[in-house]
């Protein structure tokens, strides 16, 4: 029998709540596209600043912390590689296969190359790990609120690897401040965040909502 989570994929979903999100993934490409490349970089920066100061404080020795990156306008995570590396954590990215996301083991930059949609992908060299070993995942999105609501690019991976029973990390949403909104519309297999930090700084969530 489906899991509850599988079910809800099965489930139709209203013809109003697909146009809203999609509406608030138009309005959040057009705002970031606003952002100049100078301010794109100076928002990243303070961003690796926050990340560094908050949740990733205690990323070390052997502290697994998945990252992402390559889509145009995403705040750039790689200097995170050397940095995490140099504190004895492992960084991740994932790779895909026919299942979904694939977690790998990262030590170097140069074993990352662009994949489906532009995305960083790691060279099947990379160790590969389990779910399980998933301490901190970094979420991308579109837009996020302070409810942990997240809209990504509408392909489902990050729901359904929150879906997936092992996988216990502690879910950052990762996003510049501009994409922090009022409230994203939901679905009921869309899995929220626990955390969002941004160039401004470290969101805490709703714990009631989660």
């Amino acid at each position: 029998m489906p899991s509850l989570r599988t079910q809800a994929h099965l489930l139709p979903v209203p013809h109003d709540l697909i146009a809203a999100k999609n509406d608030l993934r138009r309005q959040m490409r057009e705002s970031i596209r606003t952002i100049s490349a100078g301010d794109l970089g100076a928002r990243t920066e303070s961003l690796l600043d926050h990340l560094k100061e908050g949740p990733l404080s205690s990323a070390t020795n052997g502290v697994c912390v998945a990252l992402f990156g390559g889509i145009q306008g995403e705040p750039d995570l790689l200097p995170l590689i050397s940095w995490l590396t140099g504190r004895g954590a492992r960084p991740v990215f994932f790779g895909f296969d026919e299942h979904g996301l694939v977690p790998r083991w990262v030590t170097d930059a140069s074993s990352l190359s662009r994949g489906p949609f532009g995305v960083w992908m790691p060279d099947e060299s990379c160790q590969r790990l389990d779910f399980s070993d998933l301490d901190l995942v970094l979420v991308p999105g579109l837009a996020f609120d302070r409810h942990g609501g997240r809209v990504g690019r509408g392909r489902g991976y990050f729901d359904r690897l929150f879906g997936r029973p092992e996988v216990r990390a502690q879910r950052i949403g990762v996003c510049f401040q501009p994409q922090v909104v009022a409230a994203v519309p939901v679905e009921s297999h869309d899995a929220r965040v626990q955390l969002i930090v941004t160039d401004q700084g470290v969101i805490r969530v709703d714990s009631a909502a989660l």
